[in-house]
């Protein structure tokens, strides 16, 4: 085959032409380009198959129609033996149409035998063509050569690979299975095997985040076992802990695979109730807890009796809140709960949305409307007050759902300090006359896991009416 920077050798060219003095045309065109050219000129099909057959020619020109034979069928003949020969149409009259369809089909060009001229560089381009298509052809077969190698290399490794591979797949298995392990320890509790706060917390926000987008609700139980330090004083600590590792049971008992159940701290835990089932949830929760409990100290006789002091929030999706805020609001039911020792404790002290549904604590309202001042700005009234509780009015709205550390100063300068979660707030539908001008809202705060003293204090105060004076700032806000 002849190249294009190879013109001053004769190409050797098929020509499919009916015509002896249109070939001769063809022959006298390229010689006065320059071009010496051996021209084989075929009419019928099966002399053309034969000079396919018998193979050599640089080049292929043909006619659009013979009388018997057409340049189509003999494009389809060279693309079935020969497709690396480059062929052009040389007709008299070629529509566009037809011009583009020979293209598809792959023609390298086509030239009007009236436009001779065109022919010389026609054939030069699709020599080029030919010379480009045969270098890529040649770079593949080398890529394949290279190709098939490298994968032989690639099989004689394989056996040394996959026997390293295997040792790292194991050690990298083991290395899982060590991670995975130090995490559950990170999250779960040593003694009793539940989940401790930290794993607690995760996996509550998770539900709260899943309750908050879906609007679902849930419950969240405090619980506390009674009398431990005595446990441990008269039984030691050792029985101490088996007491912990029964209330565990018993909770794991009790509650569903689908709630949530942590020891959060020495003698406290708590449980994340999902979907719970009622409107009687505490009723229901703390029969099924005194049932266990009671069958436990009827089949142990350790000398001494487990009893559990509780309270429970709901999380309202209407009224979003933290976690943390949930555990500190049900913890102070709970302290509650546990000031009722010895009582009748059926239900467990609840509360929905910031607002209690059964109040654990005698609340104190004010007969004068006693006067509170506000550290940030404005006046404030306190409306009532209780242990776990307080009602301000004030002259500026106090953010819901969010915790303001409050300090009560009484009239003999005894002070009080303590966190309080905004319940509730409101604009006030009215004042008296000697309100006018002063404040104009409302807002309900319940106190955040207050002492033992902050108690003590607070009983004195409201038993004795004590008058005193208020002081709030925002802390943080819980939504």
């Amino acid at each position: 085959m002849q190249f294009a920077g190879d013109m001053k050798h004769k190409l050797c060219i098929l020509h499919l032409e009916d015509s002896q003095d249109d070939s001769e045309l063809v022959r006298v065109r390229l010689v006065s380009e320059g071009i010496e050219s051996d021209l084989v000129r075929v009419e019928t099909k099966e002399d053309f198959v034969a000079a396919i057959e018998r193979g050599g020619f640089d080049l292929i020109l043909a006619d659009y129609s013979l009388p018997s034979f057409d340049g189509l069928s003999a494009l389809d003949i060279v693309q079935r033996m020969c497709p690396e020969t480059p062929f052009i149409f040389l007709s008299g009259a070629i529509g566009e149409e037809f011009a583009i369809e020979t293209l598809k089909r792959g023609a390298t060009d086509y030239v009007l035998k009236d436009s001779l001229s065109r022919l010389t560089s026609a054939i030069t381009r699709a020599l080029l063509e030919s010379e480009e298509h045969a270098k890529r052809s040649q770079a593949e077969m080398e890529l394949e050569r290279y190709r098939t190698r490298l994968e032989e290399l690639v099989r004689e490794r394989t056996a040394e690979l996959k026997k390293v591979n295997d040792q790292l797949q194991r050690e990298l298995l083991d290395r899982k299975k060590l991670e995975e392990q130090m995490r559950t320890v990170s999250i779960t509790d040593e003694l009793t095997g539940l989940l401790n706060r930290r794993g607690f917390l995760i996996f509550a926000e998770k539900q709260r985040d899943i309750a908050k987008r879906n609007k679902k609700n849930f419950s969240l139980l405090y619980l506390d076992l009674d009398e431990m330090k005595r446990i441990n004083d008269e039984f030691g600590h050792r029985e101490g802990d088996r007491a912990l590792v029964d209330i565990a049971t018993i909770l794991k008992k009790t509650f569903r695979a689908s709630d949530i159940i942590a020891r959060i701290g020495g003698d406290e835990f708590t449980v994340l109730i999902t979907e719970p089932p009622g409107p009687t949830i505490e009723k229901t929760a703390a029969g099924h807890i005194q049932d266990n409990l009671r069958i436990h100290n009827e089949q142990t006789e350790k000398g001494y009796r487990l009893s559990l002091s509780m309270g429970m929030v709901h999380y309202d999706a209407e009224q979003p809140c933290c976690v943390e805020a949930l555990l500190d609001r049900a913890d102070a039911l709970m302290y509650a709960h546990k000031r009722q020792r010895g009582l009748d404790r059926e239900t467990i002290p609840a509360e929905t949305g910031g607002k209690k549904e059964e109040r654990v604590c005698e609340r104190y309202k004010t007969d004068a409307g006693l006067p509170a001042e506000i550290v940030v700005a404005g006046n404030a009234v306190i409306k009532n007050i209780s242990v776990s509780g307080i009602a301000l009015r004030t002259s500026q709205r106090l953010t819901k759902n969010t915790i303001y550390k409050i300090r009560i100063r009484s009239t003999d300068d005894e002070e009080l300090s303590c966190q309080a979660l905004v319940v509730w707030s409101s604009l006030t539908s009215k004042v008296s006359e000697k309100d006018e001008g002063g404040p104009y809202y409302e807002a309900g705060l319940t106190f955040i896991g207050p002492n033992k003293g902050f108690i003590r204090t607070m009983e004195s105060l409201i038993e004795g009416k004590v008058t005193s004076s208020c002081y709030w700032e925002r802390t943080e806000n819980c939504e």
